[in-house]
């Protein structure tokens, strides 16, 4: 009895259907890997994003009314300074960064090589000079973004009614809220929640403007965006 074997066309279809399920497999893999990659990179960045402004956050609310600095000739003693793309203040620091004692600290938006950065600054304030923080090294929070802006809660002093500011003129006070906004360049169109920090009262004992009169006055006004 005779076997009969395969022949070259039922060979050569075997291989073009083995090669095209092996193609489909393999592409398959690539699709999950780079799937995966990407949710790995969009994780990565939703919690760099969530801790850098649960740090921001955290050092603007904590806002002491140290000196920081002041001028032999400046009757003015400076506590605190603000303006649109920068702000300074006198906080402590996280004790997981294992530093002790209050800082003077600074965010700043700047140029950077991927577009502007989120920058934070910090110098000891015992023994502190003036123009110091300027010459540390700065740690880019963040970077890749178009811009961002300080605004500031103060008190208009013809009204006496909360007044929101990208500048803060009364650099002996502190102000009763600090907001920082930001535009975020992310292909994910990934945003930044913008931050609200309420400054903490009970730290802000040389405040010269009346902004706690009442209980009504507890409650921060949102700015209009």
């Amino acid at each position: 009895m005779r076997t009969r074997g395969f022949t070259l066309i039922e060979v050569l279809l075997a291989i073009t259907l083995l090669s095209t399920i092996m193609a489909l497999a393999v592409g398959g893999l690539r699709a999950a890997q780079r799937a995966s990659t990407s949710g790995e990179a969009v994780i990565e960045q939703t919690n760099n994003l969530r801790v850098v402004h649960q740090f921001v956050r955290r050092q603007l609310s904590q806002a002491q009314a140290m000196v920081i600095e002041q001028d032999e000739n400046d009757e003015v003693p400076t506590r605190f300074i603000g303006e649109s793309d920068w702000v300074r203040f006198v906080a402590p620091m996280p004790g997981y960064l294992s530093y002790g004692g209050l800082y003077v600290q600074q965010f700043a938006i700047e140029p950077g090589p991927n577009g502007r950065e989120l920058v934070f600054y910090f110098a000891m304030l015992n023994g502190y000079e003036q123009g110091e923080i300027e010459q540390t090294q700065g740690v880019v929070l963040l970077d890749g973004l178009n811009g961002g802006d300080f605004w500031y809660l103060g008190e208009d002093p013809e009204t006496d009614q909360p007044l929101w500011s990208n500048a803060w003129e009364r650099v002996d006070a502190l102000p009763l809220s600090v907001e920082l906004d930001l535009d975020l360049v992310r292909e994910n169109q990934m945003v930044w929640p913008t931050v609200a920090a309420a400054v903490r009262v009970d730290a802000n004992p040389a405040r010269q403007q009346r902004t706690i009169r009442s209980g009504a006055d507890l409650l921060i006004p949102n700015r209009r965006r």
